[in-house]
């Protein structure tokens, strides 16, 4: 089969590798497409180490084969990839919170090969904690590579009370903090802010024709001011920070009006994430601080129904599409800003 195959720090190459065969309780997936997402440069970059040389875990495909002892998975299924696989023993597991994995979870694509490539193999582990999560065979390939993202930005917004909520900032207009937004819609926020520093960005997203209220350049314009205009001085429901720039933790805390929520969904530079904080304003206005890391299955069940019921339109998030064998050019389209891309999925 073909693969994407990493050799080397910068190095991808497209070359024949043998077919996987699955083992005793594994499956063997044909994948339908995978797509390119921002950690996946940094891995193909070299900046993230991960165990194998074959990536992509957004990944959507059709059961080819499987192994002994697999009962209940049939030959010709359809299915998205659940991406964290979890120790199974620890308390976070017992309640099915993977992502949250105590000992410390593993991920397809990083632990085990993923979805670049023509096929891949489940291992048992993810098999026998329901990785494989069915999708109908109406759902298009490339919307079912948008379930794993989406399932993140289910599981971040799930401790904010988004159906009670007048306003919403988002910081960051790539992929991530568009399908924030798109949670926020499909679960009733009134009002979706996206603030991004880049003006291409934003133009991009009033281009696609995305359902928000207000597409702010933020380095022009001060958030702060900017809020305090659109709110009559009392500040946002709440805030999101999609992109990992610490300051904007501090400005979005500031945004916040009483009893706001404030979601850290972007991992920040490990050399330096710590950030002071006023943190009697958060005593004061009795404000609510979340963390967002990946996702279980109950935010993929939830993000696969938003996108089949109609909820969420995933269809014009997908700006690329390529063939396995155009990977690298697919690459160099992501980290070009000036390509214009949201979200490229990989076609093999």
């Amino acid at each position: 089969m073909k693969a994407a195959v990493i050799k080397k720090p910068g190095m991808i190459v497209v070359e024949d590798v043998p077919n996987p065969t699955p083992g005793a309780g594994e499956v063997l997936l044909k994948i339908e497409a995978c797509a390119l997402c921002g950690t996946d440069q940094r891995v193909l970059s070299g900046e993230k180490h991960v165990d194998v040389n074959i990536v992509g875990h957004e990944i959507t495909g059709t059961v080819a084969g499987v192994g002994v002892g697999v009962k209940t998975i049939k030959k010709g299924q359809r299915f998205i990839v659940q991406t964290v696989i979890g120790c199974g023993q620890c308390p976070m597991c017992k309640i099915h919170r993977e992502n949250l994995c105590e000992k410390g979870f593993v991920a397809m694509g990083y632990q085990f090969n993923g979805g670049f490539a023509e096929y891949m193999v489940m291992p048992k582990v993810a098999v026998d904690q329901g990785c494989l999560i069915p999708i109908p065979a109406d759902l298009s390939a490339e919307t079912g590579t948008l379930i794993e993202p989406l399932s993140c930005c289910v599981n971040g917004m799930k401790y904010i009370p988004l159906e009670q909520m007048e306003h919403i900032v988002i910081f960051g207009g790539g992929i991530i903090g568009v399908l924030n937004g798109l949670v926020a819609r499909a679960r009733g926020a009134k009002r979706i802010t996206i603030m991004d520093v880049s003006a291409a960005r934003l133009d991009l997203l009033k281009k696609l024709g995305l359902p928000f209220d207000d597409l702010i350049n933020s380095g022009v314009n001060s958030p702060a001011e900017w809020v305090k205009t659109a709110t009559g001085g009392r500040g946002v429901n709440a805030v999101v920070v999609a992109a990992s720039v610490k300051a904007l933790v501090g400005v979005g805390l500031n945004l916040l009006r009483r009893a706001g929520h404030l979601s850290i969904f972007a991992g920040m530079p490990k050399s330096d994430p710590v950030l002071p904080l006023d943190t009697n304003r958060i005593h004061y206005y009795e404000l609510n601080l979340h963390g967002a890391n990946s996702s279980s299955q109950e935010e993929y069940l939830q993000a696969r129904d938003f996108l089949v019921a109609g909820k969420i339109d995933a269809r014009p998030l997908v700006t690329h599409r390529f063939r396995l064998d155009q990977f690298n050019e697919a690459v160099k389209t992501q980290g070009d800003p000036s390509c214009g891309s949201l979200k490229i999925v990989i076609i093999p």
